[in-house]
């Protein structure tokens, strides 16, 4: 041998002895990490991870034996949440199971999609790469209870299964050490919680905390509606010809907000207006005749009280006339829903179209569940939460409540409760909806948690 080839041979076993050096180095110190892993979670990151420091590999994915003996993958290598019910999990789950089953489940040995049954192999196709490693987790027991799947491009040497069996083993011993400092923790609290002592004081506590007065409360749907509204009703029988407001505009005392059909009473009133007009000259003609013709003057009576009662059907057609348009009485704002819900509608007199309310005089409108139904009395504490603004809360006082239950536009049988709005409390816009929650007597927290269950079981068993 030449001088250079020796020299060449030399170089090329110590190169070889650098890289033995180092990968020794990077499994003594991933075992060390792995020791010191504090959890399950921990020690799992370590492992798919961390493990491409001692071989390559495309991907890694670590997985476990569930109570019911089925296959949940823990973590895969590359991603920070997995979603079980994704399809790439659902396969490689199907996948591990199936290498799992396999009488060769314990030993550590390279796969092949050869070696997953025939349904799986488009699988394994689609989400792994051609070569795997698989890599058990044995305790001490021999139970077999985890393991790992490594996958890559190119196929895994002998070197390489020499290289990761002890890191491996040392996975395995740390998960159970992990596991292990898990239970002995568990044992000493349920230890603790099983001494007589520790059982009568939390028996004590627990009756003293069930005995706390707490206040009742309940929830109930609620309405900001308008406080002492008028309501403004059909002076007549007839049909809606126009509205002149909006909904929800305000309107000052005297401006006219709707009007009726006036066809029929303004023929009305110009048949009276003629028919005085021919009564009066009658009248006159008598008059003119009762100072030369005796008979004449004493019908002129007669005559007189026909003008009067003609002039009360004129003056009376007249005020129909009138009553046809529908003034505001005071200031406010209408309130109804559209207007032409009701024009070219025939109404009764009496009906109510519209309602006249002043929006800063405003009540809560509140319906309370029976079987929500607590004591209440008047003054007692209501906060409503609107739905469009539900973090400011608006503090009002039941101001009246009814004895008779009653059904609510939901179909639900309730109480009616109205709630006056406290001084220096906003007023908020009619119409407006919510959730109120009223706050009752004190009871025991006790009555409090089981009013509820108490009642349906009386209910139901009947004492």
């Amino acid at each position: 041998m030449t001088t250079q080839a020796a020299r060449s041979v030399l170089t090329a076993e110590k190169s070889n002895v650098g890289d033995s050096d180092s990968l020794s180095a990077t499994l003594i110190q991933l075992e060390r990490e792995a020791r010191d892993a504090e959890s399950a979670d921990h020690l799992s990151f370590i492992a798919v991870n961390e493990t491409h420091r001692l071989i390559p590999y495309f991907q890694c994915l670590l997985w476990r034996f569930s109570s019911a003996g089925k296959v949940k993958i823990k973590l895969i290598s590359g991603v920070s949440n997995i979603d079980p019910n994704a399809p790439a999990v659902q396969s490689l789950s199907r996948i591990v199971k199936a290498l799992a089953d396999d009488d060769r489940a314990t030993r550590l040995r390279v796969v092949t999609p050869e070696e997953v049954p025939e349904k799986l192999r488009p699988d394994w196709d689609e989400w792994l790469p051609d070569h795997g490693l698989w890599c058990p987790f044995i305790d001490r027991n021999k139970e077999h209870f985890a393991g790992m799947l490594i996958t890559r491009e190119t196929a895994f040497s002998s070197n390489d299964i020499d290289m990761i069996q002890p890191l491996i083993e040392a996975y395995a011993h740390a998960w159970r050490a992990v596991e292990r400092n898990k239970r002995q923790a568990r044992s000493v609290v349920i230890r603790f919680l099983k001494k007589r002592s520790v059982r009568l004081l939390g028996l004590l506590l627990l009756a003293v905390t069930l005995t706390l007065p707490v206040r009742e409360s309940a929830l109930a749907p609620s309405e900001v509606i308008p406080y002492e509204p008028l309501t403004v009703s059909s002076p007549l029988r007839g049909v809606v010809r126009e509205f002149h407001v909006r909904p929800n505009e305000a309107v000052q005392a005297g401006q006219l907000l709707f009007s009726l059909d006036d066809t029929e009473i303004k023929s009305q009133y110009e048949i009276a207006e003629k028919s005085l007009e021919v009564t009066r000259a009658d009248y006159l003609r008598a008059r003119q005749k009762s100072f030369s013709d005796q008979k004449s003057k004493s019908e002129l009576e007669l005559f007189k009280a026909r003008v009067e009662e003609k002039l009360l059907e004129r003056d009376y057609a007249r005020a129909l006339l009138e009553r046809t348009h529908v003034r505001a009485e005071r200031d406010g704002i209408v309130v109804f829903a559209d207007a032409n819900d009701w024009i070219g509608r025939p109404i009764e007199i009496g009906q109510k179209l519209m309602t006249l309310a002043d929006p800063e005089k405003v009540e809560l409108q509140i319906w309370l569940a029976v079987e929500d139904g607590i004591n209440l009395a008047p003054g007692s504490e209501v906060w409503m939460f609107l739905n469009t603004d539900p973090t400011a809360p608006l503090e009002a006082r039941i101001r009246q409540s009814s004895y008779e239950p009653e059904q609510n536009q939901a179909g639900v049988l309730a109480f009616r409760l109205k709630a006056e709005m406290l001084p220096g409390t906003p007023r908020p816009r009619i119409g407006l909806k919510g959730t109120a929650k009223i706050y009752g007597d004190k009871v025991s927290l006790f009555y409090y948690l089981l009013r509820r269950p108490l009642a349906s079981l009386r209910q139901t068993v009947g004492f």
